[in-house]
């Protein structure tokens, strides 16, 4: 309820500064809208300074940029430095239907459809959104706006068509933003060449915005400028104070955001292989973790013994064709030691069990026959399991989740009660905001900018009227598998990867 308060008067503050400069632009205080013909000499300004470029590479690079996130593929930086490759937006777009659509008529519930969908989420605060995220976002949206605008000004004046006016719009900070307008008879009458330039070119800022943020945010992380922010006391640290790396057990770690951190205490617990990731810990007892903390500019480091950073060896769940069901363990139980193929694993950890099943997949082989001691309602039971095979290796029935996890089902602290720094939330709303307009604006769809240069290229080619078939015809299909993908991502709540950037 603070957050929608502090979010509320903060608006009312901007529309009294402008209502001071011009009371015209304010539209029952729930609106900006300004509009200005003496605006264009900036624009024009603008322009003047970076007439240097020569037009044809300016067409090519930004029509290369244009079709990057939609049409090609789309480079993602990590705040580590890792570059990830995000496939062409309209690829996941079509496909992700397809496969969703497949899942549903398969019998799968919409929640399984979704995730195999393109992921698509409506943002709508106090919805998919929180309130307090509204702040960061709003700054995002007014700087990939104008931008986008300022861009679309540059190149119309490059290519000699008119400026009429540039203005600016807000309502309650979700949908705002500036425009440029130009010239529409100069336009309609203008090459396809120069339209490309024109429409390509909002499109192209707002890739490079993008791909800045994510360099940014590896200039910060380097900077300690990222971390876990802890919302509670736990592990000798003070809330609101943040962890930035993890030292121990041969473990080297930098920790960038909360589920960084989460899924590094994990790795540290020897859970790595049911997070998918290969990385583990060479941990004994008696070792001891270091974490690195951060109050405002003040470092620290917190020192505990390795005991804190483990998990039972409790299993919660199974698959029921795997070896571990198939001989008697059940959900619940605590497994207490594996005996078999010459060997003896004492288990006192989730992770010692883990290792202990993956060793065993080194000197026992399908069809041969271990003990497995687990306790179950204080009785210690001991059960001989056969090892079942599949997919060419001892299959035991342990998947994500199978055991319990630090930050979801143990230990100090819960992954709700940490939160990303406030550097990191912009970070990430620049990325988010200055990639998702570019992948809209660059959909084929008319009258996006992606719309109109389809147009422009079809009408060219195939005359007004049939030129004028293609574009609708693509529109309303794309606009159809937009529509679905949107409401699936609803339905399915895929609006819970926002949440998680709190």
């Amino acid at each position: 309820m603070d957050s929608v308060i502090v979010f509320i008067a903060s608006w009312f503050v901007i529309i009294a500064v402008v209502y001071i400069i011009n009371k015209k632009a304010v539209k029952y205080y729930v609106a900006i809208y300004w509009k200005s013909e003496n605006l264009v000499k900036y624009v024009v300004k603008f322009t003047k300074r970076l007439s240097f470029v020569p037009k044809k590479a300016y067409l090519i690079v930004v029509l290369v940029l244009f079709a990057l996130p939609v049409f090609l593929a789309m480079p993602f930086v990590r705040p580590d430095g890792q570059i990830l490759i995000i496939q062409g937006f309209l690829f996941m777009l079509i496909s992700g239907t397809f496969n969703a659509v497949q899942s549903l008529l398969g019998g799968a519930s919409v929640a399984e459809a979704a995730s195999r969908s393109a992921g698509v989420t409506p943002i709508i605060p106090g919805v998919t959104l929180p309130w307090d995220q509204l702040p960061y976002m709003a700054v995002a949206v007014v700087l990939a706006v104008v931008l986008h605008e300022l861009m679309h000004g540059y190149a119309a004046l490059r290519y000699n068509i008119p400026v009429k006016s540039v203005g600016v719009f807000s309502i309650f900070y979700v949908l705002s933003g500036a425009f440029v307008e130009p010239d529409e008879d100069s336009f309609k009458k203008a090459s396809v060449e120069a339209k490309a330039a024109v429409l390509a070119s909002g499109v192209a800022v707002n890739v490079v915005l993008a791909l800045a943020a994510m360099l940014i945010g590896v200039l910060g992380a380097w900077a300690g400028l990222q971390g876990a922010v802890f919302g509670v006391s736990a592990y000798n640290i003070p809330a609101g104070d943040r962890v930035i790396e993890i030292r121990g057990c041969g473990m080297h770690e930098k920790v960038y955001t909360p589920d960084d951190f989460i899924t590094k205490l994990n790795i540290l617990a020897g859970l790595g292989p049911l997070l998918g990731v290969n990385k583990t810990a060479d941990c004994k007892p008696g070792d001891k973790v270091t974490l690195v903390a951060s109050s405002w500019l003040h470092k620290y480091e917190v020192t505990l013994d390795y005991a804190n950073f483990t998990t039972s060896p409790r299993i919660n769940w199974l698959y029921t064709d795997g070896s571990l069901y198939l001989g008697g363990v059940r959900p619940g139980d605590v497994v207490k030691k594996i005996e078999g193929c010459g060997r003896v694993w004492e288990v006192r950890s989730g992770g010692e069990l883990l290792k202990a099943v993956i060793e065993t997949r080194g000197v026992c082989k399908p069809g041969d026959v271990v003990k497995v001691y687990v306790q179950r309602n204080a009785t210690l039971l001991v059960l001989n399991v056969t090892l079942v095979e599949r997919g060419g290796k001892i299959f035991y029935g342990l998947g994500p989740g199978s055991l319990p996890m630090l930050g979801y089902d143990e230990g100090p602290i819960k992954r709700n009660e940490l939160y990303n720094t406030d550097f990191t939330k912009l970070i990430f709303w620049l990325i988010v905001v200055n990639y998702g307009l570019a992948v809209l604006n660059a959909l084929p769809i008319y009258p996006l900018d992606g719309g109109q240069l389809l147009a422009a290229v079809v009408q060219r080619k195939l005359g007004e009227k049939k030129g004028g078939a293609v574009v609708s015809a693509v529109t309303w299909i794309l606009a159809a598998i937009l529509i679905f993908n949107l409401a699936l991502g609803v339905l399915g709540e895929q609006y819970r990867i926002l949440q998680s950037i709190r």
